[in-house]
């Protein structure tokens, strides 16, 4: 049973995580009800790589026309893809930013002068061209700036990306599903079974088995866990409790 959740997990994990040219994922409160299609040219891009601890491990990619595509990965608050679109103030200070950071003229690989951290990549767009340098800190003093800036605008826009997530802190289970279980289900138990992500019962909302179940948005999105459970032994409904909230 194991091995199936590991493998339904992964495709789920695939289709879900990679930017694709379907129908966007709702994007943040600057495009509460809009359906956003990337456009094909990028700015500027930063993509971060793990460590051997919680280092987050997520992608940024800013826009020609503006926009910013969110994609966390792994020891982030949430993993998936989100949008924003950034004020004319940031946008500018953006461009300026990576003007001044001249990334063309760098190499692709700086030294590394920190043993273990996190590698940042940044790749800069011009038309059919692009040019990408990696390093691990502590980058050039433009660079950094660069880096800087599109964290702090990530964040101004509810994407926490500057402290990483440990999986297995109780505190990180965030979020939660309603789960309709059959008579004889003992919710505990259930959650027992789960080898690659954690999951907890919260407690018990309704007579007829209906539990709030708890799980780390740092490990999989909340439409990957529902994928996951609904088709489970013992589970008669699984729905998300954002829905439950609107009817309210």
């Amino acid at each position: 049973m194991k091995h199936t959740f590991l493998l339904l997990l992964t495709a789920i994990s695939y289709n879900l995580l990679i930017p694709s040219s379907a129908i966007a994922q709702q994007p943040t409160s600057d495009w509460a009800n809009v359906s956003y299609q990337p456009p094909a040219e990028i700015l500027v891009k930063l993509e971060t790589s793990g460590c051997r601890g919680y280092c987050p491990v997520y992608k940024l990619t800013f826009n020609v026309d503006g926009s910013l595509i969110y994609s966390g990965y792994r020891h982030v608050p949430e993993v998936g893809e989100k949008y924003a679109k950034l004020t004319a103030d940031e946008f500018s200070k953006l461009k300026m930013a990576v003007s001044r950071a001249n990334l063309w003229e760098h190499p692709r690989q700086l030294p590394e002068k920190v043993v273990d951290a996190p590698n940042h990549t940044l790749t800069v767009y011009e038309k059919d061209k692009k040019h990408q340098v990696k390093g691990s800190g502590p980058l050039p003093e433009n660079i950094q700036a660069l880096d800087q800036l599109m964290q702090d605008i990530a964040e101004a826009h509810g994407f926490e990306v500057k402290k990483g997530v440990d999986p297995n802190d109780p505190a990180s289970m965030k979020g939660e599903v309603i789960v309709h279980f059959k008579p004889e289900v003992n919710a505990g138990n259930f959650c027992m079974q789960f080898m690659e992500f954690k999951t907890r019962p919260v407690r018990r909302i309704a007579e007829e088995n209906i539990w709030l179940l708890g799980f780390n948005p740092s490990e999989l999105t909340e439409q990957q866990f529902i994928e996951i459970i609904k088709g489970m032994d013992g589970v008669l409904n699984v729905s998300s409790t954002r829905k439950k909230q609107e009817r309210n």
